[in-house]
């Protein structure tokens, strides 16, 4: 069976805490074509990011550079791979031995007919034990080639894949474009949004390869602020392609303001309703529901602080 190169990217910033466990599951895949570049972007923590990556010599390629953001470093990575698949592995996370073979095994079950892969996960605390959350085991139904459209659709119920979770074809990149590096939250989100839109479809297979790690410095913790700033960017650049590209423009439009609501981007929420207004997309029952929704999404972070206090131990922001 042909085993294509596989390039695992791991941006860290100020990662010293977890960025070993990282590299070592990266280190211990199964699947043996693969290149580990770890890209450190502009860390500052006395160096201590830096000496461990180094520690590791040859069996990474280490590459440093200015701070900039995620997408930065995700990209730089990109551009300096030379596998024909990427995979993105956060600092903080960790990849199950099998990540890759098993993505490369479903990949050759599909007759090497997709471009996109998509497993599953699970959650981890700061100790790495397991967390028992649902990952997105709820998005579909079965193993198996998912159109473009139905993934879209998947994403805007349900939110943004976890990226480690993902195997892209590199010249998926050339089509749909890099990571955006104006944004500093939502850049992921956007991406398999332009993915989808760009016609590629997705396999999803049902075996767990990664493990996410949830704890209170990440920014999905922290960084409400950014949240909404980049949720009106993304949605001023994917509500027109929405209307123009999709064939269920009222379902899939209801879908993004749904979200928007759900997390209180409130100015990407109205702003998908003037663009359903201008084009007469909504009926008046989508428009109330809608309005019930961003009302729930206002209160949804205590509720969801209180489920993870109570019931899973987890303090967040």
């Amino acid at each position: 069976m042909k085993a294509p190169l596989v390039s695992i990217i791991i941006p860290v910033y100020n990662g010293s805490n977890y960025i070993r466990e990282a590299i070592d599951s990266a280190i211990a895949q199964t699947y043996e074509n693969v290149e580990i570049i770890v890209v450190n972007d502009g860390s500052k923590d006395n160096g201590a990011t830096e000496k461990i990556c180094l520690s590791y010599g040859d069996r990474i390629r280490y590459i440093y550079k200015e701070n900039g953001g995620v997408s930065t470093a995700l990209n730089l990575g990109i551009k300096k791979m030379k596998g024909e698949w990427f995979s993105w592995l956060s600092h903080d996370d960790k990849y199950e031995i099998n990540k890759i073979e098993k993505q490369i095994e479903l990949l050759h079950k599909l007759n090497d007919n997709v471009n996109v892969l998509l497993c599953e996960y699970k959650h981890i605390d700061s100790n790495g034990c397991d967390l028992n959350l649902t990952s997105q085991k709820k998005r579909f139904t079965s193993c198996g080639i998912y159109t473009a459209e139905v993934v879209l659709d998947n994403l805007l119920m349900f939110g943004a894949f976890n990226g480690c979770a993902l195997l892209i074809k590199k010249e998926v990149f050339e089509k749909s474009g890099l990571f955006n590096e104006k944004l500093r939250y939502s850049q992921d989100a956007l991406l398999w949004y332009k993915i989808c839109l760009n016609g590629f479809d997705f396999a999803y297979g049902d075996d767990i390869c990664v493990c996410n790690r949830v704890h209170n410095n990440q920014l999905t913790q922290t960084g409400r602020s950014i949240l909404l700033k980049d949720s009106i960017e993304i949605a001023k650049e994917i509500v027109p392609l929405i209307i123009e590209k999709t064939v269920a423009k009222n379902r899939l439009l209801y879908l993004y303001a749904r979200r928007s609501a759900i997390l209180h981007c409130k100015d990407a929420f109205d702003y998908c309703m003037q663009q359903a207004e201008l084009n007469g997309i909504f009926y008046l029952h989508q428009k109330v529901l809608l309005k019930g929704i961003l009302f729930y999404g206002k209160i949804r972070p205590f509720i969801r602080r209180l489920y993870y206090r109570f019931f899973k131990g987890v303090v967040t922001q």
